[in-house]
């Protein structure tokens, strides 16, 4: 009896890796943008940053999550200083046994060097190793207005650790 219960325990965990459903999640991550971008005082955000991102999930459908997040991105030549961003939107995948492939949908708002708001977009794949943690990588871009206008590319690995509080 005790077999059986311990198969369907491990068996419910492996089928909870593709469905985060009722999932609190943080999520970390980094990697690189190319970012683009003129205010309307003719000074310029141009170069190549390196993003370090902490934020939250949380699974609310079968398979989509809320999303809200943030990000410190210290710039490197010809871009010097530190780009603060903040993120919000929607995660939604499809999930094939342990993988799953993604797209988020947010909206991105910028407030320094240059305030600007806008949307982002960005296709991943996710690896879940464990029911609680999962790895991934995407590739995404955002456009955005306000105090100038802003284009940036972007390439992302992250880890996303999950706990089912709310299931």
């Amino acid at each position: 009896m005790r077999a059986v219960l311990l198969v369907l325990a491990l068996a419910s965990l492996t089928a909870r890796a593709n469905d985060h459903r009722g999932s609190l999640g943080l999520i970390v991550a980094t990697g690189g943008e190319y970012v683009t971008g003129i205010s309307n005082d003719g000074s310029s955000d141009r170069g190549f940053r390196i993003p370090i991102e902490l934020g939250g999930t949380l699974g609310v459908f079968n398979r989509s999550e809320l999303i809200l997040s943030a990000r410190l991105a210290p710039g490197f030549a010809p871009t010097f200083g530190t780009a603060v961003s903040f993120y919000g939107g929607i995660r939604n995948g499809w999930a094939f046994g342990d993988w799953r492939t993604f797209f988020d949908l947010e909206l991105a708002v910028h407030a320094f060097p240059v305030i600007t708001a806008g949307a982002r977009v960005a296709f991943g794949v996710q690896y879940d190793f464990h029911p609680l943690v999962g790895v991934y990588g995407q590739i995404g871009a955002q456009l955005g207005g306000g105090q100038g206008l802003r284009l940036s590319f972007e390439a992302v690995v992250g880890v996303q650790f999950r706990t089912y509080l709310f299931d």
